[in-house]
């Protein structure tokens, strides 16, 4: 997966990495684009819900990105979520300020520490594909690895029997599959990604103490598959 040369640091040490000249430096700006551009994009667009405003906000932020004008970032901060969602709420109060005919967006993107559902749900999906793209990298790069497959299978027809999911991987796979192996098989694919989930967030808070990352798999919505995902893993 693309940026997994950079996945054993915060993100955090990222940044810093990423505002310094040389190769090293151009890795570390390329993953952050790679990483947080779908959550910029898809924030911003839904928030502003006018295609000329959003792209100015969008090219606005990734060349204070680009520029290096984020390279104050404090790890300090806690959650690196946090820090964006302020960036872009800012950005966008100062283009409508901008643009003064129009009235400020809605109340919530002036405080920045009120709840923002949208932004939340933009996050949580970012950050299941990208654990999700994790688990694809695992089974490919892991001899007779299913994982990723059977996960897919299930998050994608919830309501199916795990019969009816295990004909269709036997179909997929072009073998038999018994409904107990794939059981297992799931079974095993859930603690897995729960293994990367939590390696995912660990690298965008500081500090990560296991306090910090249940606190934020709640936070992001995400507590309902782990409490059922840790049970799984402990059983």
């Amino acid at each position: 997966m693309q940026g997994d040369s950079l996945s054993q640091t915060t993100i955090w040490a990222t940044i810093t990495t990423a505002h310094t000249p040389g190769p090293e430096g151009q890795r570390a700006m390329e993953e952050l684009v790679s990483r947080y551009h779908p959550a910029v994009e898809r924030y911003i667009r839904l928030k502003l819900r006018d295609r000329h405003l959003a792209d100015e906000v969008i090219q606005e932020f990734w060349h204070k990105v680009l520029t290096h004008k984020l390279a104050g970032a404090d790890k300090n901060k806690g959650r690196f979520r946090d820090y964006i969602r302020t960036v872009l709420h800012r950005l966008v109060i100062d283009h409508f300020r901008a643009r003064k005919l129009q009235s400020l967006p809605p109340g919530e993107l002036l405080d920045p520490s009120s709840p923002d559902a949208d932004y939340d749900r933009v996050w949580r999906e970012v950050v299941i594909k990208r654990v999700l793209s994790r688990l694809e990298t695992f089974e490919i790069q892991t001899a007779k690895n299913r994982y990723a497959t059977v996960l897919n299978l299930r998050l994608k027809e919830p309501d199916a029997s795990i019969e009816e999911l295990t004909e269709k991987l036997s179909t997929q796979l072009g073998v038999t599959v018994s409904p107990e192996a794939f059981r297992k098989t799931l079974q095993r694919a859930r603690a897995k990604f729960l293994e990367l989930l939590i390696l995912e967030l660990k690298e965008t808070i500081h500090p990560a103490s296991p306090e910090d990352i249940e606190a934020e798999i709640y936070d992001l919505g995400l507590g309902h598959w782990y409490r059922r995902y840790s049970s799984e893993g402990n059983g």
